[in-house]
C-alpha cells in the first residue's frame, strides 16, 4: 500500500525582507496567500502561503492550523489612508504602520 505524498507549502514570515521562505508539510486544505499558524523555535507563528509544492528536501515540520479570521466584513475594508488595513484577522485594532496597539490587552 503506497500513502499519497503530503502536500508541502513555502511559507514567508513577515520579518523575511528578501524574499526567503521556509518549508512545511500541512495536512490541511491550502490556498497560496492564506495566513496558517506554524511552530517555531520560540512559539507559534503567523505566516503567509507562497507556493504550493509536492515535494521538499527542506519539509521537516507540519503547520498547525488556518488562521481563523474573525473580522466582519466592515473591518476586513477598513484601511488607513497609507492603505495598511486597521483589524488583524483575530479583531485587534492596528495602528497606521499596521502595528498592534499597546493598549490592545489593558480589558483583559
Amino acid at each position: 500500500m503506497t500513502e499519497a505524498p503530503r502536500t508541502i507549502v513555502a511559507v514567508k514570515f513577515a520579518w523575511e525582507k528578501a524574499g526567503k521562505t521556509y518549508d512545511y508539510f500541512v495536512d490541511f486544505p491550502v490556498e497560496v496567500g492564506q495566513r496558517i499558524h506554524v511552530p517555531t523555535k520560540r512559539g507559534e507563528a503567523k505566516v503567509e502561503v507562497m507556493e504550493i509544492k509536492s515535494e521538499s528536501e527542506l519539509a521537516s515540520v507540519a503547520a498547525l492550523r488556518p488562521v481563523e479570521d474573525l473580522r466582519t466584513d466592515e473591518e476586513k475594508q477598513a484601511k488607513y489612508p497609507n492603505g495598511q488595513r486597521m483589524f488583524s484577522e483575530d479583531r485587534t485594532m492596528l495602528d497606521a504602520k499596521g502595528n498592534r496597539s499597546v493598549f490592545d490587552d489593558v480589558d483583559r
